[in-house]
């Protein structure tokens, strides 16, 4: 050793290890040895408190990932909704929570009914109920909300969804933004689907049925000006699809003019099928332009 070397240098203590973060108390969610209903429940009861940052990166893995191929599909669908749910009520990151969400929409390897689920809580954190106020997730700003409005649309008019139950999902979800008053700004929105409405109450038109009423529902309220005369010539057609008549006539209740009002009513007395929707379109419509003509005297 070198003359005057220090002989009593002490090694520096090496750095406590950090273990890994860990999410054994989550693992069960994949043990196919446990009933659904046992997993539900101890997810519930665990992070009935609190949920660790790993732990909701877990969640996020498994959304992505889907149920385990031996799970009954019904049952995975069902603890599906139950992690939703908890994400929705433990998360903190409100553009993390936008872009797991969004993405599961636009996963062409997800189910139908995974993807449904993930407009309904897009839909519940955009417009919540009392009920549904999350705790701890910050309302979206608004740039992430037209950010999920574009992507919202994106899934509603996509051919290769005509035959599925998202667009119907995804338009009812803007209903009721309009309809309640959300304070959401729907309006790009709309102009961007204005065309595809059209095409979807024309007659020809490839869609299921079920999107198809969805349409007329969002084309009442959504647009009730531009596609009142369509509304009238699904609601006013003799031998026409019942089922796509019905909605029709409650938008032109809503929407409808005083010079409905006599087809409306004759609807109501004539054909047993359609007369209560009639019946009832011709009651609000009514009200309604009472309303004006009070309104406009004051």
């Amino acid at each position: 050793m070198p003359e005057g070397a220090i002989t009593n240098l002490r090694r520096p203590s090496p750095l406590p290890v950090r273990p890994a973060p860990s999410v054994t108390r989550l693992d069960f969610l994949t043990d196919l040895g446990q009933p659904y209903e046992v997993r539900i429940n101890l997810l519930r009861t665990i992070l009935a408190t609190e949920c660790s940052e790993p732990e909701i990166r877990y969640l996020y893995q498994l959304l992505a990932q889907g149920a385990p191929k031996a799970e009954v599909p019904e049952h995975g669908f069902v603890i599906t909704n139950a992690i939703m749910g908890q994400l929705l009520s433990h998360e903190t990151d409100a553009s993390r929570f936008a872009e797991k969400f969004t993405a599961l929409i636009t996963d062409g390897r997800q189910p139908e009914v995974v993807r449904d689920y993930a407009v309904q809580y897009l839909a519940s954190w955009l417009n919540p109920r009392p009920a549904q106020a999350t705790k701890v997730l910050a309302a979206p700003s608004p740039e992430i909300t037209a950010q999920i409005l574009k992507s919202l649309v994106s899934a509603a008019t996509d051919p290769s969804l005509g035959q599925t139950t998202i667009p119907g999902t995804t338009l009812m979800m803007l209903v009721e933004l309009t309809r309640t008053g959300s304070g959401v700004d729907c309006r790009e929105s709309i102009v961007t689907l204005r065309p595809w409405l059209g095409q979807a109450l024309a007659d020809g038109s490839t869609l299921s049925q079920s999107v198809r009423v969805s349409a007329v529902i969002a084309a009442g309220v959504l647009a009730p000006d531009e596609f009142r005369p369509t509304l009238r010539k699904i609601a006013y057609r003799s031998g026409g699809a019942t089922v796509l008549q019905l909605p029709a006539l409650a938008g032109l209740g809503q929407s409808g003019e005083a010079t409905d009002l006599p087809q409306l009513q004759k609807i109501a007395a004539t054909q047993p099928a359609l007369a209560y929707a009639a019946a009832d379109a011709s009651r609000v419509l009514a009200t309604r332009l009472s309303s004006k003509v009070s309104d406009n005297s004051q």
